[in-house]
């Protein structure tokens, strides 16, 4: 009978360097594409952009420098929103909307604080502050005193325009709506977990000595 079952445990062991691929596919499912998210919301009283993720500038299509001429700005018409301390910025072209809903005309900002960033959809372009790396976080805000998003012609939540960063797969989006801390989804964390459990315990029982029964 060890004889017999001596060949089995030869084919496992060839097999077991590929147990922890289905672990490593659940993770790879766990995990979310960074994108540069502009999130409009209204906080004590004010009307609020933050800006957040990142962006990888490999491949991006530079266009020649541009800035706000001010600090902080919202456009309805144009999709226009500037955040961050105003600077001569790299900007790089961008597909997407020209406009999106309501009625803003918002500039300059009450305040404004973090890096300079500047969406433009009508002339195709964002422009980020020149200290900027590919792959680093992008944190800026600009706060409008004494203004609601009714008044600014926002009656919807939610996404109001999306565009590509030209020459990559990055993409940037303006949402109506307070920043939803991202937090890994349980279960594929939590099936990449059992997969390694399982192929863990495999590669031991594969390892282990067999013992032959008892003869008749």
């Amino acid at each position: 009978m060890a004889t017999k079952l001596r060949p089995l445990a030869q084919h496992c062991k060839r097999l077991s360097p590929l147990l922890a691929a289905p672990a490593a596919l659940l993770l790879i499912q766990g995990q979310a594409k960074a994108i540069l998210t502009y999130n409009i919301f209204e906080s004590g009283g004010n009307v609020v952009v933050q800006t957040s993720g990142s962006l990888d500038l490999t491949g991006a299509i530079l266009l020649p420098n541009n800035f706000c001429g001010g600090n902080g700005a919202i456009f309805s018409t144009g999709a226009f929103i500037c955040t961050g301390n105003d600077t001569n910025s790299p900007a790089y072209s961008i597909t997407g909307p020209t406009d999106f809903n309501g009625s803003a005309t918002l500039f300059p900002a009450s305040g404004v604080s973090g890096i300079s960033t500047m969406l433009a959809g009508a002339f195709t372009l964002i422009a980020i502050d020149p200290a900027y790396t590919s792959n680093a976080p992008i944190v800026s805000s600009a706060t409008f005193n004494g203004r609601t998003l009714a008044g600014l012609g926002f009656t919807t939540t939610g996404l109001i325009g999306a565009w590509t960063l030209d020459g990559t797969s990055e993409s940037i989006q303006v949402v109506l709506g307070p920043p939803v801390a991202s937090v890994p989804g349980p279960l594929p964390l939590l099936g990449a977990a059992a997969a390694f459990g399982w192929s863990r315990k495999l590669r031991k029982r594969i390892a282990a000595p067999l013992s032959t029964p008892p003869q008749a």
